[in-house]
């Protein structure tokens, strides 16, 4: 029998979030005289940073495979990385580049999105991968991509083909595509087309689900992505929730929970994608997957970006009710 040497691939963005929180001055008009402590804090995030780091926390084996600056700040997010356990031997440093950067300024109230960014000026992933990398990342149980959307340049690539390739070996393959970083008419679909007959787990935010297909109501969005080829496709939708939506022409709702203060939301559409990649990777119905995703994304969303506050496996489950 061949045992795979990782749990899960992952190629996607990496990047810094710098993340302030506090109280910001309740007239906006006086934002340009004001000055005032605030909380800071840095992260190593990005379309694929959280998730990777929550899958380790779980206790899922992962490797990743990116494009980062070779400066001190590419240097943290590698040993923030390694530091939880994620395998980055196929983390490509850039020399003579800057990393992304998104600034999170929650002095004002929660945001999903940063207020500001920095974007690369190094490849967000391997346009091309070298015969080790494509082995290294089929050497897996799944195969999973955050953000492709964001990477223009990597659309209808060589990502598709290694999802095919994953494919035909029995891998399990998941993506989140979140959303076009440059102006993009919708629907977006056109840049997913060759890759969702490829994609078993298809995730995204209601906002990305309505920019993907061109379609208003959610059940429309899903069945249209699963007409696209995605096997299951789940929308997440903050603290309403989350819909999935199967083959067999069901829509089953899993209820957000929380489990404390809300701090942000920062990454807890990539702790609720790590919840289900680890859930699948265990055998367990949908069903069970979207719960144990959910008290995952709870979990994130009392704590300062996406990971700070993920639990062992055992607190989760517990909160489950197993043990």
């Amino acid at each position: 029998m061949c045992i795979m040497t990782f749990d899960v691939s992952v190629v996607g963005p990496l990047n810094i979030d710098l993340i302030m929180s506090g109280e910001g001055p309740p007239d906006w008009n006086s934002i340009p005289t004001w000055d005032g402590p605030a909380a800071m804090e840095m992260t190593a995030a990005g379309s694929i940073g959280y998730t990777v780091q929550n899958l380790a926390s779980l206790g899922a084996s992962v490797t990743v495979s990116s494009c980062l600056s070779d400066d001190p700040l590419g240097k943290f997010v590698v040993d923030t990385l390694v530091a939880t356990g994620v395998d980055t031997s196929l983390v490509r440093m850039i020399p003579d580049t800057q990393i992304a950067i998104g600034v999170y300024m929650l002095l004002f109230g929660s945001r999903k999105r940063p207020l500001a960014y920095r974007m690369p000026t190094h490849d967000q992933w391997q346009l091309a991968f070298t015969a080790e990398e494509r082995a290294r990342l089929l050497d897996a149980r799944a195969l999973h991509c955050g953000g492709y959307l964001h990477y223009r340049e990597a659309w209808h690539g060589a990502l598709v083909d290694l999802y095919r390739e994953a494919r035909a070996r029995g891998l399990m393959t998941t993506l989140d595509p979140q959303f076009p970083l440059s102006p993009m008419p919708t629907p977006w679909m056109p840049a997913l087309d060759d890759l969702l007959p490829h994609v078993q787990l298809f995730l995204c935010d209601e906002h990305e689900a309505r920019g993907i297909t061109g379609a208003e109501h959610l059940e429309d969005c899903g069945a249209r992505l699963l007409v696209a080829g995605a096997e299951t496709v789940i929308i997440k939708r903050g603290d309403q929730g989350a819909l999935i939506f199967t083959g067999d022409g069901a829509v089953r709702a899993q209820p957000a929970v929380m489990l404390g203060t809300f701090v942000d939301s920062i990454g807890a559409g990539d702790a609720f994608d790590a919840g289900c990649i680890y859930g699948l990777l265990q055998g367990w119905d949908m069903a069970k997957c979207a719960r144990f995703a959910a008290i995952t994304a709870g979990f994130s969303v009392t704590g300062v970006g996406g990971s700070k506050t993920m639990p062992g496996l055992a607190r989760i489950l517990a909160e489950m009710g197993e043990t």
